[in-house]
């Protein structure tokens, strides 16, 4: 393998046989940030074993190079703050590292701006850098270390109870009201058929409609990804009842599947006797996210025991415990 830089310099070569085996330290790379990009890109290194440097007290050299500057700190390696970061954090991995850098912020961001994001935006040339929301010598100072466990990617202002208030910062939160496509009636009573089209490709005649089978959806099966683009999937129930394992209740069981014979007959049996429908995949037969949570708003099915359950407690088509029981003997 032939590489671009001057990283084979940091390579331990170990030979095993008649094949060599290629190490680099995280001491090594530590200390040579600026190889990191390069050796990722021959693939040398995976993106895992980069080192992190944070919350370290013998990390400092992969920032700085040692000495003081004119504020008593240690020299930086480059005053290029995002080229620095850019070292470890690839800024083309879009969907981790979610803004823009080396911008302007518009009037309107600056009059929201706290005095201490304005100041580490003076710091930056006046253009957004990473510095403006991360605070770096929060996670060098070991004085400050107790936060790692409360604010880890050390946001300017924190710790935030989510993430976006963070953002609200500088953005206005109203500009960015969640789009929910269970708001299907406004407010004088009317039904917004534009949201129909979230999940089904023709709107449902709502007077005639009598069960699943008399609609159609943007996918021919496996509706639950009708749901998991806004409420991503996990066995469910969850929490830390009912075998589940850990506070996300990633063990607990998966309800997602054409259910046994045994639950299939109780199930048809229990909502024949209802006021309720609870209804499956028409390709398949399966269970899905619908089965059990009611996804549209009160009054927008005709049908009454098609509405039951709307707007009401997590959309539950029956009460919260007495929906175990359509499917489950005690």
């Amino acid at each position: 393998m032939v590489f671009r830089t001057l990283a084979a310099l940091l390579i331990l070569c170990l030979s095993i046989g008649s094949s060599v085996a290629l190490a680099i330290t995280d001491e090594a790379l530590l200390s040579n940030p600026e190889q990191i990009p390069a050796l990722l890109a021959d693939e040398v290194i995976a993106f895992k074993e980069v080192p992190n440097p944070h919350w370290r007290i013998d990390a400092c050299v992969a920032c700085h190079l040692g000495g003081e500057n004119n504020n008593k700190m240690p020299s930086l390696r480059s005053n290029d703050y995002n080229g620095l970061c850019g070292n470890c954090h690839d800024p083309s991995l879009v969907a981790e590292y979610i803004h823009a850098v080396d911008i302007e912020p518009p009037d309107e961001f600056l009059d929201r701006m706290p005095d201490e994001f304005m100041e580490a935006l003076e710091r930056s040339g006046g253009v957004l850098t990473c510095i403006v929301c991360h605070d770096l010598p929060l996670q060098c100072d070991k004085e400050s270390f107790q936060q790692a466990e409360i604010n880890p990617l050390f946001f300017r202002g924190g710790p935030y109870s989510a993430r976006t208030d963070l953002c609200f910062n500088c953005h206005d939160p109203e500009d960015y009201e969640r789009y929910n496509p269970h708001d299907q009636v406004s407010d004088e009573g009317e039904l917004d058929t534009e949201q129909c089209f979230f999940c089904h490709n023709v709107t449902p005649n709502r007077s005639s409609v009598r069960s699943i089978e008399d609609v159609t959806f943007n996918v021919a099966e496996d509706l639950k990804k009708l749901c998991t683009g806004c409420h991503p999937y996990r066995p469910h129930p969850g929490g830390s009842w009912f075998g589940a394992t850990g506070n996300k209740g990633d063990g607990g069981p998966n309800h997602i599947k054409i259910p046994p014979e045994k639950i299939r007959k109780r199930l048809e049996i229990m909502v024949a006797k209802s006021e309720t429908i609870m209804p499956r995949e028409p390709e398949t037969g399966s269970i899905f996210c619908a089965t059990c949570h009611n996804p549209h708003e009160r009054g927008v099915q005709f049908l009454r025991k098609a509405d039951i359950g709307a707007d009401g407690y997590k959309r539950l088509r029956r009460g919260k415990f007495e929906i175990c029981l359509v499917c489950h003997e005690m």
